[in-house]
C-alpha cells in the first residue's frame, strides 16, 4: 500500500500564518481514514455520480487514479528490467530500485515547501506532473533498440528515473490536500467520504496496474524480447492522461493562495534555538527545554508546538528498519519469484505479478481489521493501542522475512552453487556412437552412451585427459582440457564425438545461472556425419504453435544458449517437415539438447538426445502468499496506526510535518537496503534474508522499550476526537471505552519536570 493513503492535509500554525481557506480548517480536525466496510457504499456512489461532492472531486479521483497506475505499473516491472534488458546484476539492480524509492520518499517535503511557499497546490501539482510525465516518456524511449539487443546504456534510463521520483514525490504531499480544499466546513461528512474514495482509487489504480503491465511486458513480444516498450509506454500514456484531467478541471477549483512554510518555520526556529543555546552555554541562564531557547524571537506557541512535534519525532527514530524490509516486495521478493515455478495449470503467473497481492491484501484486511479484529479485542479487553500495534505490525514483517529466507533455502537446495574463482565445475558429454572411458586427474571412469558425468567441482589448471571407445574401429584420442576460474564461478562442457572413426573434443563453457522472467535455456548440438544433410551449417527448429525458435549448428559443435518459453515444442530441420522429436521445457530449466548418432557406429542414423543441466523451478510460486499475508497484515498495524498515532499527539499546526517526517522513514527504510545490496554483507539470499528478520527482531525489542516509557500528551489548543483511548475521559466519544487504569505497556506514569510540551497523560489516571 502507497503510504500516502493516509496522507493528511498540511496544515499551518494559526498564530503564525494567514488561513488558506475554510477546508482547511475543518481538515485540522480529521483523523486520517480509513477505508471500513461503509466505504464501499461510498465508492458506489461516487462511480455513480450520486454522491454530494463538488465536480472539482471528480477530476482530482481521476488524476489520482491515473497517476498511481503510473507509478506502480512502472515500478512493477522496474527491477526485472534492470536485471534482464539493462544487465545488471541483482545486487546493483536491488540498489538502484532502493534508491529509486528513496527519491520518491524525500522529494515530497521540497514538493510540499514549493505548494505552501511560492506556487500553491494547483499550480505545484500541474507544473511537477509535467516533469512527471517526461520521466515516464523518457523511460518508455531507453526501452527500444538498441536499449534491448544487449548493448544497454543504463544513462537514459537514469535520467526518466530521476524525474519520475521528482514527480511522484513532488505532488505526494498535494493531492489529497488540494482534494481537502474543495470542500467547506459544513460539509464534514462528504469530506470524510472522499478520504475514503481517494483512498480507494490509490489501491485501484495499483492493483490493475501491477496485474496488467507484467503481461504487456511478458505475453507481447518487441524485437525479440519482451515489449518492456509497451509495458513503460502505458503508464506513460496515464499519465498524460491524468495531467489533461487535472488541467480540465482548472474552472471548477478552489484555489487558495500559498501561506507560507510550516516545515521551514520549524527549521528556522530549531536552528535558532540551537544557536541561542550555544551563545549561552557559558552563562548561569538555564531553560527547562532546549527549545525554549527560542522564545525572545519566535511565538511562545510555535515554540510549544515543536516541542509536542519532537516528542513524537523520537518514536520515529527505529521505524525506518520497518521500510527496510516492506519495500524489498518490490526487488528481492521478485527476483526470488524468478526461480520459482509460477504455473496454474494452463497458465503462468509472472514473477512481477506477485506484488499485485500486496493491493489485494490491503483492500481486503482494512475493513476486515476494522470490522472485525479491533472490535473483538476491545469486545475481550486486550490492551492493544497504537504503539503496541506498531510494534506487533513490526514483528509480522520480521516473521514474514524468516519464511523468505526458509524458502530461499529450498530455492537453493535445487540448484548448482557456482564454485569461486580458483576452481571450476567440468562435465563430460558422451554425444559418440558408444560407451567411452575418461582417463584424467579431475576424473577418471566411464561415461555410457548417450549420457554425462555429474558436475565435477576442481581445480582450476591445464590437465590432459585420455578419450577411449568401446566401439572397434574408433580410435581414442588424447587432448587438453583447460578448466579456467572466473568471478562468479566456472563451469566447462566438453562434448565427445566421433569423426571419421576417431573420438573429438569440443569444450564450451556451461551455463548454470537459471534464465530471468521464468523462463528456460535451450541449447542444441549437431555430432552426426550424414551424407545426407549436405552442409557445414544445420538449422534446426523449435516450434509450438505461434512460438518458433531457429538455431544454427555448426558441424561438430553446440550453440549459445538461447531463452524460450516453458511449452512442449516440436523439433525439425529447416526446409522439411520431418519432426526429429518433441521435448518439453519448465520453468528456470536449463537443457542441451543434442543431434548424435544411434548406438550403432555402423549406422547414418540421427537421434534426439536431451540432457538437464539444471533442474527447471520446483518451488511454487504461491509458496510466497504466507509472507505476503503477513508483510500486508503487519503493514495495516504499522502504518495506518502509526499516521493516526502521530496525528493524534501531534499539533495541528505540526502536521505537515509528521508527514514529511513520515515519509522520510520511508526513505531512510530504501537507504538500509541499497547499503546492504552494495555493501554485500552475505553471499547468500537467504541469510540476508535472515539478517534483515534479525534486525528488524532487534529494532521491535527497542521500540517495545521505548513505547513503554512514552508520555502520551494532549497538544495545547487542539481538540479532536481519540480513537485509542489516549486522552483522559473529558476529550472522549461516548462511543470509546475509557482505557483501563494499568499501565498496559504503551505509557508511563509522567515524572514531574520529565517534559515540557503540551498537556501530559498520564495512562494511570
Amino acid at each position: 500500500m502507497d503510504t500516502e493513503s493516509g496522507e493528511p492535509v498540511m496544515k499551518k500554525s494559526p498564530s503564525t500564518e494567514p488561513s488558506p481557506g475554510p477546508a482547511t480548517k475543518l481538515l485540522d480536525k480529521d483523523q486520517p481514514p480509513k477505508l471500513s466496510g461503509k466505504a464501499w457504499g461510498r465508492v458506489s456512489q461516487f462511480v455513480r455520480g450520486k454522491s454530494d461532492f463538488p465536480l472539482s472531486v471528480f477530476f482530482i479521483v481521476g488524476t489520482e487514479f491515473c497517476e498511481r497506475f503510473s507509478y506502480y505499473g512502472m515500478k512493477a516491472i522496474l527491477v526485472l528490467y534492470m536485471t534482464n534488458i539493462l544487465l545488471q546484476p541483482e545486487n546493483t539492480a536491488t540498489a538502484l530500485y532502493h534508491t529509486f524509492n528513496m527519491l520518491c520518499y524525500f522529494t515530497p517535503i521540497f514538493g510540499a515547501m514549493i505548494a505552501d511557499g511560492w506556487l500553491g497546490k494547483y499550480r505545484t501539482i500541474l507544473y511537477i506532473s509535467m516533469i512527471y510525465m517526461v520521466g515516464n516518456i523518457v523511460m518508455c524511449l531507453t526501452a527500444l533498440p538498441p536499449q534491448t539487443t544487449g548493448h544497454p546504456e543504463i544513462a537514459g534510463p537514469m535520467i526518466g528515473l530521476v524525474l519520475i521520483g521528482l514527480g511522484t514525490g513532488g505532488i505526494k504531499p498535494c493531492v489529497s490536500a488540494f482534494g481537502g480544499d474543495q470542500f467547506t466546513p459544513d460539509q464534514e461528512g462528504p469530506l470524510q467520504k472522499f478520504f475514503s474514495v481517494f483512498y480507494f482509487s490509490i489501491n485501484a489504480g495499483s492493483l490493475i496496474s501491477t496485474f496488467m503491465t507484467p503481461i504487456l511486458r511478458h505475453d507481447v513480444q518487441c524485437w525479440g524480447n519482451d515489449c518492456y516498450a509497451l509495458a513503460f509506454g502505458v503508464p506513460a500514456v496515464l499519465m498524460f492522461i491524468a495531467v489533461t484531467i487535472f488541467f480540465l478541471g482548472r474552472t471548477v477549483y478552489k484555489i487558495y493562495p500559498s501561506t507560507g512554510n510550516i516545515v521551514w518555520q520549524v527549521v528556522e526556529t530549531t536552528a535558532y534555538a540551537i544557536n541561542n543555546r550555544c551563545r549561552h552555554k557559558h552563562t548561569d541562564q538555564k531553560k527547562a527545554h532546549w527549545m525554549d531557547w527560542a522564545e525572545d524571537k519566535y511565538d511562545p506557541k510555535l515554540v510549544t508546538d515543536i516541542k509536542d512535534l519532537y516528542h513524537i519525532l523520537v518514536m520515529y527514530l527505529p521505524l525506518p528498519i520497518f521500510w527496510t524490509l516492506f519495500d524489498q516486495q518490490g526487488s528481492r521478493w521478485t527476483l526470488q519469484a524468478q526461480h520459482m515455478d509460477g504455473s496454474v495449470g494452463s497458465w503462468t503467473i509472472k514473477p512481477d505479478q506477485m506484488q499485485a497481492l500486496n493491493p489485494v491484501l490491503i483492500i481486503l484486511f482494512i475493513p476486515f481489521f476494522e470490522v472485525c479484529v479491533y472490535p473483538c479485542l476491545r469486545h475481550f479487553n486486550v490492551p492493544f493501542r497504537p504503539l503496541q500495534r506498531m510494534t506487533v505490525g513490526m514483528l509480522l514483517a520480521a516473521v514474514a522475512f524468516v519464511l523468505a529466507g526458509f524458502i530461499q533455502l529450498k530455492i537453493d537446495s535445487n540448484e548448482i552453487s557456482l564454485p569461486g574463482e580458483s576452481r571450476a565445475l567440468v562435465k563430460v558429454f558422451n554425444a559418440a556412437p558408444c560407451d567411452i572411458d575418461v582417463d584424467s586427474k579431475f576424473y577418471t571412469g566411464p561415461v555410457p552412451y548417450a549420457n554425462t558425468t555429474d558436475y565435477i567441482d576442481w581445480a582450476v589448471g591445464p590437465y590432459e585427459t585420455t578419450l577411449k571407445s568401446s566401439c572397434e574401429g574408433i580410435e581414442g584420442t588424447t587432448f587438453n582440457t583447460k578448466l579456467e576460474g572466473r568471478k562468479g564461478g566456472n563451469a566447462v562442457d566438453l562434448f565427445v564425438y566421433n569423426k571419421q572413426n576417431t573420438l573429438g573434443v569440443v569444450q564450451v563453457r556451461g551455463q548454470l545461472t537459471k534464465p530471468p522472467k521464468g523462463l528456460s535455456s535451450l541449447s542444441l548440438g549437431w555430432f552426426t556425419d550424414n551424407p545426407s544433410l549436405d552442409t557445414d551449417n544445420l538449422t534446426v527448429v523449435v516450434a509450438h504453435s505461434n512460438r518458433k525458435y531457429n538455431f544454427e549448428i555448426p558441424q561438430y559443435n553446440i550453440t549459445e544458449y538461447q531463452e524460450v518459453e516453458p511449452d512442449t515444442y516440436n523439433i525439425f530441420l529447416l526446409g522439411s517437415n520431418i519432426t526429429v522429436g518433441q521435448f518439453e521445457t519448465e520453468q528456470g530449466g536449463i537443457y542441451r539438447l543434442l543431434l548424435q548418432p544411434t548406438n550403432d557406429p555402423n549406422s547414418q542414423e540421427m537421434t534426439l538426445k536431451y540432457h538437464t543441466e539444471v533442474e527447471p523451478n520446483r518451488v511454487s510460486m504461491f509458496w510466497q502468499i504466507p509472507q505476503y499475508i503477513i508483510i500486508t497484515a503487519g503493514e495495516i498495524l504499522f502504518s495506518i496506526t502509526g499516521l493516526e498515532f502521530s496525528y493524534s499527539q501531534a499539533p495541528a499546526s505540526m502536521k505537515s510535518c509528521v508527514q514529511a517526517a513520515w515519509l522520510m522513514t520511508v526513505a531512510i527504510g530504501n537507504l538500509v537496503v541499497i547499503i546492504v545490496a552494495e555493501a554485500k554483507i552475505v553471499d547468500s539470499q537467504a541469510l540476508e534474508f535472515f539478517l534483515f528478520a534479525g534486525l528488524m527482531t532487534l529494532i521491535v525489542i527497542i521500540f517495545a522499550i521505548m513505547s513503554y516509557f512514552y508520555v502520551y500528551i494532549t497538544p495545547q489548543g487542539y481538540e479532536e476526537h481519540d480513537e485509542h483511548g489516549l486522552l483522559p475521559s473529558g476529550h472522549k466519544d461516548e462511543e470509546e471505552e475509557v482505557p483501563p487504569k494499568t499501565p498496559d505497556g504503551d505509557g508511563a506514569i509522567a515524572m514531574e519536570g520529565s517534559y515540557q510540551g503540551g498537556d501530559i497523560i498520564d495512562p494511570n489516571q
